[in-house]
């Protein structure tokens, strides 16, 4: 016997291997095995069981011994993991290594203690011994020691001595490891009487999931209209029908709440969440108890989706227009759009939700590709916020400056405070300022591995680079100049939150970005305090827009829309537009109304204007002439080769010689006019992690056109010391 097995390596190659007799029953597909590879000793997957006639003259190596007792994937599962290595252009066995749970994972067993009196002649006993006899005849006689061990001191030496005299038998069980519920919020799920435009979606949905074929549903429903509702209840029809469920939220800080929440609904079914957060034991017991059907719901952030979930029929995306769905290292997957993938492949059925669906989503509602589904009303009849626009050119505080707070944002504040109400206070950049500089020579502090300025943090006075975590205690002098007039420029959350401690100083004011959720908790604990009503001001970046209900809001400040408008990014409009949105959807969810104010220096930016407007058609029609104009998604398709080199000067030769190819393959191919070619040239940020780096965009209407340009490219190119990373439908340009 022979198997085929995929190796975590750079190689799109997979290897064959003898299977010695001794290991030949525990071959199956799906099954970790340690191999010989040159000198190595690897971790591979196998991917294929080949008979010995076909192979017999080959000379091969022999497989050194099986890793799993049960496989992690079944042949349905691999179809799937094999479109994903051959759709990212990522080798086979990196991305079952990426997408499995990994390395040498031991079970966790505990010990099972069983009295056994029926065969045994009356025996003397100690008081201890007797006591542990009578525990066990009150608990049922079979008991995990654990439990002894909690109730008798010295119950290991007590258990030896029973099982001597053949009272007892001690055995071994697998325990299953598992994620306990942290969260308290959507716990008391409380029955949801549906309006008749959720009514009238859910039943759409219901005779998708009754057909029994593939169909995928883009629900566009406004903020607070009610989606996860239109969620719940289609997972209610799914499990009624036997079949399995995946349920996808953006951020792995978003699952906590979502499995207290299905949890409360679903009492009467097994749920497993799986996100990189997860410690790989756990993760391998729920990825094992999937596979084996015993767990039919799944739920979790991106990683999620490769759950071997059996007779899949449901697959959520919750906030599918959320670039967090894409994954920036590594394999580059979108979750968003593999969800329509493992679906089809399981005659399965996707709901895509948001309140702001991706330009993509919705352009393929618009030509039928997905059904469209729409809750254009909030629950209850809810008003949606009056939306005010303050253009801050006009703005000046009493030193001449532009203030953090407009007049009008610090006039509501403080009749929200003088309501009892609460404030949500959104910039999307942390930190107290963007940058530190000399006012005497004109040096910027940056980062001596990045090609970037360093940010800089008050608390507790350091400097720090976002993108590889350099940090210095912030120096009172110039280093160049020695100079002591050192001042800081832009503003970071903690700015703001110093601005609204001044001005507010008897307010309750929280922060929420990366830094204040880095702690274990920190997060749940945020959110538990906002829920209580014991914050009344919280500054947060973009991760309060993201999935949550407070209900005590009235009042939603924007302090910089510019900020996601400015960046680099043909998308720059859309993810603007979308911010704005979910950012004031935040306020009103509950009895009062709300009102949103938005200061910017660019009010007649059609981003601004719709998103003032709430009009999502409004924008789609403003920005698709423009993306048609240009040629970018959704009229085309993009692939991008990240270029990294150690070296500046080895790098530029590459590129010349990458340059030189891709001409060389344009006149073989003749694709002049079919494939439109952005570079190579330096990335936006030329240097990250000591590493310089540059761009090729590919842009055409074909994405196999695409992918066969970039497979031949990489097959010709000769790389030197040019590390090429492939981007397929990306997302981050920077």
């Amino acid at each position: 016997m022979f198997v085929r097995v995929a190796i975590n390596i750079p190689s799109e190659k997979t290897f064959l291997y003898a299977v010695p007799e001794a290991l030949k029953e525990g071959i199956t597909v799906g099954k970790r095995v340690f191999i010989p590879f040159g000198k190595r000793r690897l971790i591979g997957y196998i991917i294929e069981k080949t008979s010995a006639t076909t192979c017999e003259n080959i000379d091969t190596k022999e497989i050194i011994s099986i890793l799993d007792t049960e496989p992690l994937f079944n042949e349905d599962d691999l179809r799937f993991y094999q479109w994903v290595s051959h759709y990212y252009i990522h080798p086979l066995g990196k991305t079952l290594a990426e997408i499995l749970p990994g390395d040498k994972v031991i079970p966790k067993k505990e010990k099972i203690i069983t009295l056994n009196l029926e065969d045994t002649p009356p025996l003397k006993l100690t008081e201890k011994q007797d006591k542990i006899i009578n525990f066990l005849k009150l608990r049922g006689k079979t008991i995990p020691l654990s439990i002894i061990s909690q109730t008798f001191k010295n119950a290991s030496s007590l258990i030896k001595s029973l099982e001597r005299k053949g009272l007892i038998f001690v055995s071994e069980k697998e325990v299953w490891r598992s994620v306990g519920v942290t969260s308290d919020i959507g716990k008391n799920d409380r029955h949801i009487v549906l309006n008749e435009n959720q009514k009238t979606a859910l039943e759409e949905i219901m005779k998708g999931l009754s057909s029994g074929r593939f169909s995928t549903y883009l629900l566009h429903g406004v903020t607070g209209s009610g989606k996860t509702e239109v969620y719940l209840k289609a997972m209610e029809e799914t499990l009624r029908l036997k079949g399995g469920v995946i349920f996808l939220v953006p951020e792995i800080a978003l699952t906590p709440q979502l499995l207290s929440r299905l949890n409360g609904r679903f009492q009467d079914h097994k749920i497993a969440a799986l996100h990189s957060g997860i410690s790989r034991n756990v993760r391998y017991d729920q990825w094992r108890r999937i596979q084996r059907g015993e767990i039919t719901v799944v739920a979790g952030a991106r990683s999620a989706l490769f759950a071997p979930v059996r007779n899949l029929k449901l697959i959520i995306v919750d906030e599918e227009h959320d670039t967090s769905y894409k994954q920036e290292d590594r394999l580059r997957y979108n979750a968003r759009d593999l969800a329509i993938v493992k679906a089809k492949l399981n005659s399965a059925l996707v709901i895509l939700g948001s309140a702001t669906p991706e330009i993509q989503s919705y352009f393929n509602a618009r030509v039928k590709k997905y059904n469209y589904l729409s809750l254009p009303e909030r629950v209850e009849n809810r008003p949606l916020p009056q939306v005010d626009v303050i253009d801050m050119k006009g703005e000046r505080d009493e030193r001449g400056k532009v203030p953090v707070l407009s007049r009008s944002l610090k006039d509501a504040i403080h009749d929200a405070l003088k309501e009892g109400k609460q404030t949500l206070l959104f910039l999307n950049r942390r930190g107290y300022s963007t940058f530190m500089l000399c006012l005497e020579c004109g040096h910027v502090f940056k980062c001596p591995n990045c090609a970037v300025s360093m940010t800089y943090h008050a608390h507790p006075g350091v400097l720090q680079c976002h993108y590889c975590d350099y940090a210095i205690k912030a120096p009172p002098l110039c280093p160049g100049c020695h100079g002591s007039r050192i001042v800081s420029y832009g503003m970071g959350t903690e700015r703001v939150e110093e601005e609204v401690k001044n001005i507010f100083s008897h307010a309750r004011i929280g922060r929420m970005d990366s830094d204040t959720t880095a702690r274990k908790g920190a997060y749940e604990r945020i959110l538990s305090t906002l829920h209580r009503q014991d914050i009344d001001i919280l500054v947060g970046t973009q991760m309060i827009t993201k999935g949550h209900d407070f209900p005590a809001i009235t009042l939603v400040g924007v302090i910089s829309a510019d900020t996601s408008l400015n960046i680099p990014d043909f998308r720059a409009a859309e993810r603007t537009f979308q911010l704005l949105t979910q950012v004031s959807g935040r306020g009103g969810r509950g009895d009062s109304p709300a009102r949103v104010i938005v200061q910017t220096f660019n009010p007649g930016h059609y981003s601004i204007r719709r998103a003032k407007d709430h009009d999502c058609s409004g924008f789609y029609e403003d920005e698709l002439p423009l993306r048609k104009a240009l040629l970018y998604p959704p009229f085309s398709r993009i692939v991008v080769l990240h270029l990294q080199s150690l070296k500046k000067d080895r790098g530029m030769k590459g590129i010349e010689n990458l340059r030189k190819t891709m001409g060389d393959l344009f006149r073989i191919n003749n694709l002049a006019g079919k494939v439109e070619v952005i570079g190579p040239a330096e990335a936006p940020i030329a240097r990250i992690r000591g590493r310089y780096r540059w761009q090729l965009l590919l842009k055409a209407k074909d994405i196999r056109i695409l992918h066969t340009l970039t497979r031949d490219l990489l097959a010709r190119f000769k790389r030197g010391g040019l590390d090429i990373r492939v981007d397929v439908d990306p997302v981050n340009f920077m």
